[in-house]
């Protein structure tokens, strides 16, 4: 059998602890998928007189997990990571339409669960109360926007394929599409733009998302979330406008850099990524780094809750598709 076989389905479930085993998306775009099943096992150590290891094991509970990859994510289908990790969107416009993501504050996120069937004909596995636990998402000037992250879920069983077309009509977010904004604390976010200055970008966003079981049962009953982290990493060309946060991080009052950021992927009118995010500058850079003959830094932000902004991060999308399949 051939790796190069292998497909990845998705089908939302109605809530926690209910598998659909039934696809309704095939989840084309992305590049790797490991799904690994996570057995708790024991060894029970008894006195029987014997240097044998042991003379009887246990299989106490069972879950899984897997890390998934896009080398090359859509509009379109970014939502499906997003509506998993965040409290699932729900589109407002007569299309194109718009999905509004917002880290947690006091209320719990309320994510999509899905029902994953990966592998082929004869060889498929359903892993279920699949949810999005961490997510990475990066771009740079000469790249697509790549996503990437961990999936924590229930038990893992043998499970079917649907007969599921390629879906067609998806755009794929380009860096000539891109644009940077940095703002004061205070400011407005996404209202100063900064031109003919970045490389690239990486968000890394951690739901700290548990599952747990309860007597009486071996796979995950229930979920919940920690406090969320995330931290936004710029890669900055050195010049007359990125300096100024330099003196200011290293100002002789030792004030640590705080900036409101926004990241906008636009395709006309038709197609937006949104990335906004607040955050302070915990640790300096190295000064300098080499990007082909040209001094570069590096700006890492560690995500703080703004009062102005009203949060730490916000990801709004725009693109044709209405209900996720």
């Amino acid at each position: 059998m051939l790796n190069a076989h292998n497909v990845l389905q998705r089908a939302k479930q109605s809530a926690f602890g209910s598998a659909n085993t039934t696809a309704t998306a095939r989840l084309q775009n992305v590049s790797s998928f490991a799904l690994t099943p996570d057995l708790q096992t024991r060894a029970i150590t008894q006195m029987r007189g014997s240097l044998a290891p042991t003379f009887t094991t246990a299989l106490d509970q069972y879950a899984s997990n897997a890390t998934f990859e896009v080398s090359d994510e859509t509009f379109e289908d970014l939502n499906y990571w997003l509506d998993s990790l965040f409290t699932a969107a729900t589109p407002t416009g007569t299309g194109p339409f718009t999905r509004a993501y917002a880290a947690p504050l006091t209320a719990e996120a309320a994510p999509s669960f899905m029902t994953l069937q990966w592998g082929q004909t004869n060889e498929v596995w359903q892993m279920q109360d699949a949810s999005v636990a961490t997510l990475t998402m990066s771009g740079s000037s000469n790249t697509g926007v790549q996503v990437g992250g961990s999936l924590i879920g229930g038990k893992v069983i043998e499970g079917a394929l649907q007969t599921l077309s390629d879906r067609t009509g998806l755009t794929r977010m380009t860096g000539c599409m891109a644009a940077l904004a940095i703002d004061a604390w205070a400011g407005t976010m996404g209202n100063t733009a900064v031109a003919s200055s970045a490389f690239s970008w990486e968000l890394t966003i951690n739901s700290n998302r548990q599952y747990r079981t309860y007597l009486g049962g071996c796979t995950p009953q229930a979920w919940n979330d920690q406090q969320w982290s995330g931290q936004l990493r710029l890669s900055l060309e050195l010049n007359s406008t990125t300096d100024d946060y330099l003196i200011a991080m290293l100002a002789d009052a030792n004030t640590i850099l705080e900036r409101q950021i926004e990241i906008s992927y636009t395709n006309g009118s038709d197609d937006k990524l949104e990335i906004q995010f607040a955050g302070h500058t915990m640790s300096a850079p190295q000064l300098f780094q080499d990007r082909n003959g040209v001094m570069t830094y590096d700006l890492v932000f560690d995500g703080v809750y703004n009062s102005t902004f009203g949060n730490w991060l916000k990801i709004n999308t725009i693109s044709g598709i209405n209900a996720l399949a």
